[in-house]
């Protein structure tokens, strides 16, 4: 993708943030909130940082270059591959990857959403997204296929580090949730699913400044814009929010790419190390959520209608 297809900058919600009516009546309008410098610099800096020590370790970055830059001259790396996963487990294993997502300020604007306490998924993603590896990008989708649970739950997508229009992140399609959910289809890169968009709703997006944060509804159609620089690996990291009240499954109670990885991408690897008792397994800790099964009932169902509408269904 390039920067043409956007049709505006994000809407800023800074200006309301202390006004949780109006920040959920514009959430439900638009179906995400963009909020400025939300999480403390220094600490995203510091994550970069860490990250990006380990993708040095890992051969990614170019020689001499300084960590920092994230400069690569290294063939794309891609989710799943056995020398991604060499990497991002020591990602996973960092206690600052996993801290950074429960800080007060984000918190006071998920219960804002809310209206309740909150609860934060244990499951945290990175993405670190190669240049000129556009093919494998995330295609449009919607969260919600792969937390399910409560249709009403939030994605936070923070980029780390300050990540120019040429470098990529994350775009919206705004008002998208409305919809409902859509059924996908397969597609390369993260995920494996896309989803038809509706052409007359606008993709909007912005450059983005380590610190801040983008908000948005289980629901909306979001996506990746490419990754047109030359040389720079883009670093960002997702998490999920849902109030106390709300159903959650069990998939994003385990760390990412578990289904993929059970030993390496296990919480009994991951936090065996972390100093931050608070930390480790805060969720055993915090409100009882109502846990159910994560279920691919409508796409079996939508497997069926097709066939019925073809006549080549099978007798019982």
């Amino acid at each position: 993708m390039t920067t043409s297809d956007i049709s505006a900058p994000f809407v800023e919600s800074n200006d309301i943030l202390d006004n949780p009516d109006a920040l959920l009546r514009r959430f439900l309008r638009d179906g995400y909130l963009f909020v400025r410098d939300l999480l403390p610099r220094d600490e995203v800096l510091n994550l970069r940082r860490q990250i990006f020590e380990h993708c040095r370790e890992g051969g990614w970055l170019g020689d001499g270059s300084d960590v920092m830059d994230g400069i690569t001259d290294h063939e794309p790396v891609r989710e799943g591959d056995p020398a991604w996963a060499l990497v991002y487990e020591q990602v996973q294993k960092l206690e600052a990857f996993h801290r950074l997502k429960l800080h007060a300020n984000v918190q006071h604007l998920m219960e804002a959403l809310f209206d309740e306490p909150v609860f934060c998924y244990p499951m945290t993603i990175a993405r670190m997204a190669f240049p000129n590896d556009n093919a494998h990008a995330t295609h449009p989708h919607q969260d919600w296929l792969y937390n399910q649970g409560s249709t009403f739950n939030v994605s936070c997508w923070a980029p780390l580090g300050d990540i120019p229009a040429t470098v990529g992140g994350l775009k919206v399609l705004a008002g998208s949730h409305k919809a409902g959910f859509l059924i996908p289809h397969p597609a390369p890169g993260p995920g494996g699913q896309t989803v038809d968009v509706d052409p007359d709703l606008p993709w909007v997006a912005s450059d983005y400044r380590a610190g801040d944060l983008l908000a948005f509804h289980g629901l909306v159609v979001h996506g990746a814009r490419g990754n047109h620089s030359l040389d720079r690996i883009r670093l960002s990291m997702d998490f999920r929010y849902a109030g106390i009240s709300h159903t959650v499954t069990d998939v994003p109670m385990k760390p990412h790419r578990n289904w993929a990885y059970p030993k390496k991408f296990s919480w009994d690897n991951l936090d065996a190390d972390w100093q931050d008792q608070e930390l480790r397994r805060y969720w055993e800790r915090g409100p009882k959520m109502k846990i159910v099964p994560l279920s691919d009932d409508f796409l079996r169902r939508d497997e069926a209608d097709k066939r019925d509408r073809s006549g080549t269904h099978e007798e019982d």
